[in-house]
């Protein structure tokens, strides 16, 4: 039973509800069939999509979407993050107590092609206001219907000591791992001055917020100093604990909208240092369909196989994808060392059992001769002296 697990935990809220008001929620949980997928691996990566992203009749269709990520996305991303679904919109049939129900109906087709992270509503709390039986009931229901990684905002516990914020994690991370023993709970810490790692205890992941910045400016400085610099001073994580790593984020621009000259070949490299990073990747669909606002679908697939622009874009971060996943050295747990190099090179070695791979990303506009010596992961051809082009990279085996 999950009650013995829980229950010490739950001596230490500080919450209003009985044992009993908390044994009858987790008790109603019980006879749900609960699905537990794979582990995460250098397969594992996700693609961050708005659920109203594709439209039908000026409509967003939760089908249309299926169908369109089925067939273009499936074979290369393993996991999707949903975001603008809550609140979720009416319908003229739904009861006052059904559109939370439909919202996970509608969700449920995506989970046999997909894994599935949702995040906790972003509301900022204090101790008085969190009604954490209400919240954790909440966090199960995303489980039970389908979530693997669910993100939680440190902002949402604002004005609650470190203490308190720890056991609410602490119970999250225990429900989660009861009934989904491979899911994850990833913790996001925006602010600046956020201590993110004494949380690594009662999470497994943790959001990095920093690399869209450091790579612009690697980009508008033509000089990777700053990015390698940052890369190093970020601590090795604990063991079976990992990183989340974005260039976009869903409450902002997309990364691209930030360069000064977002051409095809600065976009890909941008790319090839996110996903040489020890963690979690994370894909804005904006930038690998080439979209802003809600697009009809079939505009959106005519458009994504003729217009150049886009094609390029999509092809090759769906090819650095298809690469990476066939890697033991790209899982998000393989160790990670930040090489000195030209500055003008981001430069990443990483390691897992007996594999070892170096990544080196050209962020500037000047062609860079890399002596090294491997075979290229894309094309299996053997390197010992490689001119790396303006934006250009290259994934070595060594």
């Amino acid at each position: 039973m999950i009650w013995d697990k829980l229950e010490p935990i739950v001596q230490r809220l500080e919450d209003d509800h009985t044992i009993e008001e908390w044994r009858r929620t987790l008790e109603k949980w019980e006879g749900h069939i609960w699905h537990d997928h794979d582990a995460v691996d250098e397969k594992t990566s996700v693609l961050m999509v708005d659920a109203n992203a594709v439209t039908v009749d000026r409509k967003p269709d939760l089908d249309a979407l299926h169908e369109l990520l089925t067939d273009h996305v499936q074979a290369s991303v393993s996991d999707l993050y949903l975001v603008s679904l809550f609140p979720y919109s009416t319908h003229p049939s739904d009861t006052p107590l059904s559109p939370r129900i439909r919202l996970y109906e509608d969700l449920g087709r995506f989970s046999n092609e997909f894994e599935l992270m949702f995040e906790m509503d972003l509301d900022v709390y204090n101790e008085k206001q969190f009604d954490m039986l209400k919240e954790t009931d909440a966090f199960i229901e995303r489980l039970a219907q389908g979530a693997m990684k669910i993100r939680v905002h440190i902002q949402s516990f604002r004005g609650m000591p470190e203490d308190s914020i720890k056991n609410v994690l602490a119970l999250w991370h225990t429900i989660l791992h009861h009934y989904k023993p491979n899911g994850q709970l990833i913790l996001a810490c925006e602010a600046v001055n956020c201590s993110a790692h004494v949380y690594f205890e009662v999470v497994d992941v943790i959001c990095h917020f920093d690399l869209s910045s450091h790579t612009i400016l690697a980009f508008a400085q033509g000089n990777a100093t700053r990015l390698s610099d940052w890369a190093r001073s970020i601590e090795a994580p604990p063991a079976e604990k990992t990183y989340f790593n974005f260039l976009s984020m869903a409450e902002r621009d997309p990364f691209e909208k930030n360069l000064i000259d977002p051409g095809v070949e600065m976009l890909l490299a941008a790319h090839s240092i996110l996903f040489s990073l020890q963690g979690i990747p994370s894909v804005d669909y904006r930038t690998l369909l080439g979209v802003s606002t809600p697009t009809d679908r079939d505009t959106l697939v005519q458009e994504l196989k003729t217009d150049p622009y886009r094609l390029q874009v999509f092809s090759g971060i769906i090819s650095q994808l298809n690469v990476k996943r066939t890697h033991p050295a790209f899982s998000p747990y393989a160790e990670q060392r930040i090489l000195k190099q030209d500055s003008r090179l981001f430069a990443v070695e990483r390691k897992a059992g007996n594999e070892t791979v170096q990544l080196y990303t050209n962020v500037s506009e000047e062609t860079v001769r890399l002596p090294v010596r491997g075979e290229s992961l894309f094309t299996g051809e053997p390197i010992e002296t490689i001119d790396l082009a303006p934006y250009d990279y290259v994934w070595i085996r060594t």
